[in-house]
């Protein structure tokens, strides 16, 4: 029997992780989410963005993005109860310009749902401001090109970006100017100091547009989040200059970094550098052998010797 679309509901949160990380050698290219997203879109995007701009940061905005984000989501799944395939949505905020992005997470055995996936995706993620959905497909990925095809999607060619891996071999020593160190929040569980830190380092010098304090204590508890694998380093006068947080997949071998950021009044000191290459250390010592980046600034990545070797490109629908 074909699998049936059913909601979301809060205990599939490790179910599908777990289906992500038991897919992931399925596919060549990988196509579906690694951990770090998945958690990282639940417990950090959507409660931060429930709460963007607000001066008074309100946790009950956080908590309704949250239960949006859970709305949205469509899981399908088999008479035997096994999750065959997953659509969601990252940014569930109809003011951010990511909203209208479908992603699916599949299945190896069930790539025939496809395109059940996408329509459901139309119906449900259209931005209401232009009245599109659009979806990011990885070069080599047939099934899902094929999909976006027979459903009327068409390519935006001026949209791409690489797809960057790194094999972690001899990784360099980080190297700090004089009065900076590297510490985590297993050292120093500063949250204000740190969701400043995370906003400072995407340009946003507001504090009503850093993560509030309640959504950066849900992102710590995320179940593949750990206090020693979230980096920073801090400057001799008590500021956070750079940040990085380690996401491990240990049955794939892969560590991620999710989210990485230097403070803009500490960069060109080589601060990036620095916490890319502990981060990667600490990647290798946990039994990482390779971390991937989609969509980072690539020549940065490049220079620390991260080889491209996918590109995705953007197809969109007028729905």
């Amino acid at each position: 029997m074909r699998p049936k679309r059913r909601p979301y509901v809060h205990d599939d949160f490790i179910r599908i992780r777990d289906l992500l990380v038991e897919t992931h050698r399925a596919f060549h290219p990988p196509v579906n989410w690694g951990i770090e997203r998945w958690n990282y879109a639940r417990y950090f995007v959507a409660p931060m963005l429930g709460s963007w701009g607000d001066e008074g940061q309100s946790v009950e905005d956080s908590l309704a993005a949250i239960r949006l984000w859970e709305e949205m989501n469509g899981v399908w799944e088999t008479e035997d109860g096994e999750i065959a395939g997953v659509v969601c949505i990252e940014h569930p905020d109809v003011n951010h310009p990511g909203y209208g992005e479908i992603f699916v997470q599949r299945h190896p055995e069930h790539i025939y749902l496809l395109e059940d996936m996408l329509a459901y995706g139309e119906e449900r993620f259209a931005n209401p401001r232009t009245g599109r959905v659009h979806i990011w497909v990885c070069g080599g990925d047939v099934s899902l090109l094929k999909a976006v095809r027979m459903r009327g999607f068409v390519k935006e060619e001026s949209k791409s970006h690489a797809g960057q891996e790194l094999e972690l071999s001899e990784i360099p020593r980080p190297e700090l100017p004089p009065g900076f160190e590297i510490l985590t929040m297993a050292d120093e569980c500063d949250v204000d100091k740190r969701r400043e830190i995370f906003g400072r380092a995407f340009d946003h010098p507001e504090p009503k547009e850093w993560p509030s304090r309640f959504a950066y204590e849900e992102l710590m508890r995320a179940p593949d989040y750990e206090p020693e694998n979230d980096i920073f380093i801090k400057a001799d006068d008590g500021t956070y200059a750079a940040c990085c947080i380690i996401w491990y997949d240990d049955h794939n071998k892969i560590g991620h970094m999710e989210p990485v950021g230097t403070h803009p009044e500490y960069r060109n000191l080589g601060l990036g550098r620095a916490i890319v290459y502990e981060a990667l250390r600490r990647m290798r010592a946990l039994g990482a052998t390779t971390t991937p980046m989609e969509g980072g600034h690539e020549p940065f990545y490049e220079a620390i010797g991260f080889k491209t070797v996918r590109t995705w490109t953007r197809w969109e629908k007028d729905v």
